[in-house]
């Protein structure tokens, strides 16, 4: 551990003038030369001699921390030093090859300062009430602009928990979650909870019960991130106006859940090999969900009781099932998007049809065999769901080896031709087959034009 302090004194002299004077003198010259020393190594870095998981040493991570001034810079040096520590003053902690060991007791970091970096430090071994919240690091109301990156944190019930806290960075984070307990018993790898103007950025996350978790957030960036191995990889609740851009999420039950959320920007994401669901979003309004890729999950793409939101230029590919529709979803703008190569392509649950592409610009279908004769890309015959089929396929995915007989291709035909069999679809009144046509005028700022392969 090396700390730099400097330190200041005046010299005071006497005049000589007898012998009990000199004698006088010499002392207070003796003294003042032993203070000079003194002084000459305050200013020199100073060791933290901690090296085992209770505070035996010389001086202590707090000592030093309780001693610093603002603007220090405080290494820490090889070995476990021991937490917890509490951060009350603007310095920089820093690693030099050391850990901190919680020594499972509660939070084993807390930023309690505005201005505070805590960076490329190990982080270990906290307590493990997720209910009160123990975390690697925990930023206070007060950690307004802090700064926690470059950190490796694993053994902990949550890892990065930001409270209440403004304009907070978290940044190139290295955390792994409890994965020998229950994962209902796990905090998350990153806790963002009623906090504002947030960047979470370039964070690799296992292990955890979900990646990182956003409630009642607004005005901030989550992007970059790669989260695996988990519940829900992104998992949002009640956040307002936040930018989703250019994550990762693989192997979890979940990639990405937007839930109760509105004006969220989500855009260039990839969620592949999840269980369950690519990207879910419910209850949530007024968002944009665009040019994410979406392969290889459950299923690709659900929304449940959603409204007016922009669905445009995904790609949802080689899922078991492509998208599900479900529960009031109504009113949104679904165009541009290519949904091919997945087990079934759509499921439909509603109490009546709901049709895409009315301005002139559908999704690409894998499985349209409709033409186009006029060649401006857009299909001469709309893509119609066969709501009886794809019920059955949910329902029954047995029944795609009968799916050619002649039984089921009666029944199909007339669920298409008389009323009484047919249910509630999705028709898409302009289907793309080549390359995605110039959007209309007024919706140019709104779509990006891709050439699909």
């Amino acid at each position: 551990m090396r700390v730099s302090r400097t330190s200041a004194t005046t010299r005071k002299t006497e005049p000589p003038s007898v012998s009990i004077d000199r004698a006088i003198l010499a002392c207070l010259s003796t003294a003042l030369f032993v203070t000079s020393i003194a002084a000459a190594a305050s200013s020199q870095p100073l060791p933290l001699d901690d090296a085992s998981p209770t505070p035996t040493g010389a001086r202590s991570l707090q000592t030093l921390i309780d001693a610093a001034e603002e603007g220090d810079v405080i290494e820490v040096g090889p070995g476990e030093h021991s937490g917890p520590i509490r951060i009350d003053r603007a310095i920089i902690l820093r690693g030099a090859g050391g850990a901190i060991d919680g020594r499972g007791i509660g939070r084993v970091v807390t930023i309690a300062a505005p201005g505070v970096r805590v960076e490329g430090l190990t982080v270990h071994n906290s307590g493990t009430q997720v209910a009160q919240s123990d975390a690697c690091i925990y930023l206070e109301p007060s950690a307004v602009g802090a700064i926690v990156r470059n950190n490796v944190l694993y053994d902990c019930a949550f890892g990065i928990w930001v409270h209440e806290t403004e304009g907070a960075q978290v940044v190139s984070n290295r955390i792994r979650g409890r994965e020998g307990i229950r994962m209902t018993d796990r905090g998350n790898g990153i806790q963002l909870h009623d906090s504002s103007h947030l960047l979470v950025s370039g964070n690799e996350i296992s292990g955890a019960r979900d990646g990182i978790y956003v409630a009642a957030t607004v005005d901030s960036v989550i992007e970059g991130n790669t989260t695996h191995g988990q519940r829900f990889g992104i998992h949002y609740m009640y956040s307002y106006r936040n930018t989703v851009r250019d994550n990762e999420s693989s192997r979890n039950k979940i990639g990405f859940a937007l839930m109760g959320s509105l004006h969220l920007v989500v855009t260039g994401n990839h969620a592949f090999d999840n269980e369950r669901n690519g990207l879910l979003f419910r209850d949530v309004q007024f968002c944009r969900i665009e040019g994410n890729r979406l392969e290889r999950n459950g299923t690709g793409l659900f929304f449940f009781s959603s409204t007016e939101n922009e669905i445009i230029d995904n790609e949802v590919v080689d899922n078991e099932l492509g998208i599900k529709v479900w529960a009031g979803s109504r009113r949104n703008l679904v165009e541009g998007n290519l949904i091919r190569g997945n087990r079934q392509q759509i499921f439909y649950v509603g109490a009546e049809d709901q049709v895409w592409g009315t301005s002139g610009r559908g999704n690409h279908w894998g499985d349209y065999l409709g033409w186009d004769q006029d060649g401006d890309g857009v299909g001469d015959r709309p893509y119609r769901v066969n709501g009886l089929k794809a019920s059955l396929l949910y329902r029954y995915p047995a029944v795609v080896l009968l799916l050619r007989s002649p039984a089921l291709e009666s029944i199909f035909h007339m669920a298409d031709r008389l009323p009484i069999f047919r249910t509630p679809t999705i028709v898409d009144e302009s289907p793309l087959v080549s390359a995605l046509p110039a959007a209309p005028a007024d919706l140019a700022e709104a779509t990006t034009n891709r050439v699909l392969r």
